[in-house]
């Protein structure tokens, strides 16, 4: 029994369940486009159901001190400017995809840190797999600061490709 793809512009989650359903971390870094591509040239399959996911991280309210006030002008002026940065990346994206003659779902959502967010999201989406770039960070920076693709790895409980980057 064979089952078609989604049709462009339908939810991909809706695709019958033989075919696969991909997540793709993408964020404006190099990293995340080199993973997307990745999978175009040696993952993906015709009918692969593709969710681009965005984790936003809005930027955090500063703590108030004597004599310092944050206005409300300047938080609506930075939650402006992240959606600017979110129809540029969803404009990147969408023309690999389109140039590649395949159909995706671009979505990007914020409040929790990027690594919950993406294990949520596919947990959501009842993926197969995700697919994430790494930044290559060194042991003791990644030990320090954290990594999405460690964090990614160690939640997801499903398969997680984290595509290296160039040396």
């Amino acid at each position: 029994m064979s089952s078609a793809a989604a049709p462009a512009g339908t939810d991909p989650s809706q695709a019958p369940k033989s075919h696969r359903k991909i997540v793709i971390a993408v964020d404006a870094s190099p990293h995340s486009e080199r993973a997307l591509r990745w999978y175009l040239v040696n993952f993906h399959r015709p009918g692969d159901s593709l969710f681009l996911y965005h984790a936003v991280e809005l930027p955090s309210v500063p703590i108030l001190g004597a004599g310092e006030a944050f206005h409300k002008d300047q938080l609506h002026e930075l939650i402006k400017e992240k959606h600017e940065e979110i129809k540029v990346l969803t404009s990147k994206f969408e023309q690999i995809i389109k140039e590649e003659n395949i159909s995706a779902i671009f979505h990007a959502r914020d409040g929790e840190a990027p690594g919950h967010s993406i294990v949520h999201y596919a947990r959501e989406k009842e993926a197969d797999c995700i697919v994430i770039g790494s930044r290559g960070q060194g042991k003791i920076r990644r030990t320090i600061l954290g990594s999405v693709s460690d964090y990614v790895i160690h939640h997801a409980k499903l398969p997680v490709i984290v595509v290296p980057p160039l040396h």
